[in-house]
Order: C-alpha cells, then sequence, then structure tokens
C-alpha cells in the first residue's frame, strides 16, 4: 500500500503532535515550573482540541485557533484583522527575532510571500516518499532501544 493510501485509512486515527497532557486545574505555581521547562507543556489540553480556545491571564488574552478554515480567514484571507500582540512579540521575540511569527503589516505580508510555496507543497510532493522511507528505517532502528525511556 502506498503512503498516501495509508495516511487516507488512518485519516480517523491522526492525532496532531502535542505536549504531553496536564490536568485542567493546577496551581499557578505547578503551572510555572511546567512552563519554565515547556511553554506548551504549560498550556491547558483544551487549546489543543477546541474550535477556538481562549486564555485570560492577568497579563493578557490570547486566542489559538485550531480549525483549518478558521486558519485561512486568520492568516490568508485577513492577516490585517489579526495581528500579532505585545506579548508574542516580547515572548518569542529574542529568540525569532523579526520574523513572520512576530511581525504585522506590510513587513509580514513581505515575508509571507517568501514563504509562501513552502505552504503550497511544491518540493513536498517530491520529497514526501524520501522523507516516509526515512522515517520508516528511523522507526526500525530505534524500535530495539524502546524501553518506554526517552532516546
Amino acid at each position: 500500500m502506498d503512503a498516501k493510501a495509508d495516511a487516507r485509512d488512518h485519516k480517523e486515527d491522526y492525532v496532531p503532535p502535542m505536549p504531553p497532557e496536564r490536568p485542567d486545574r493546577l496551581p499557578f505555581w505547578r503551572i510555572w515550573l511546567r512552563a519554565r521547562k515547556n511553554l506548551f507543556a504549560a498550556l491547558p489540553n483544551k487549546l489543543y482540541r477546541a474550535w477556538l480556545t481562549e486564555v485570560r491571564t492577568p497579563w493578557y488574552n490570547s486566542y489559538m485557533p485550531n480549525q483549518p478554515d478558521l486558519v485561512r480567514r486568520i492568516l490568508v484571507e485577513r492577516p490585517d484583522d489579526f495581528p500579532k500582540s505585545d506579548v508574542v512579540r516580547a515572548t518569542i521575540g529574542d529568540l525569532l527575532g523579526e520574523s513572520v511569527f512576530v511581525t504585522n503589516g506590510e513587513k509580514w505580508k513581505r515575508q509571507r510571500r517568501i514563504i509562501d510555496p513552502s505552504f503550497e507543497g511544491g518540493r513536498l510532493r517530491e520529497i514526501f516518499q524520501p522523507m516516509l522511507e526515512a522515517g520508516e528505517e528511523m522507526a526500525t532502528r530505534l524500535s530495539g532501544r524502546a524501553t518506554g525511556d526517552p532516546v
């Protein structure tokens, strides 16, 4: 069976990558400790399952869309209506610089035009099969080391 057919057959079983689950209610200090290790592991699980989630904190409110149509509306159809916040720039700006993840307006549009071909799948169609095969080979090599501990 080819990789595309296999992916289609298991589409309903697909779970997108996400950090380890965390309990819905944790004391602030436990969330803070998780965030120091992995910011995404500190976020509530509902963020990864809801159509659109709002996270309220004493310092800011944040929204996370998970529905492909909604993401398209925000990033492609109406990006000017959904600028990145100062919190995003302050949080990841030092790490990512003036990148598409933190900029807005004309600067963001110029950067987005540069990277758009990456999202259109042009070269991805050519390299998907070799990438899949390499991943399967790696999984086979690592399966002998599968003890439940990180490798």
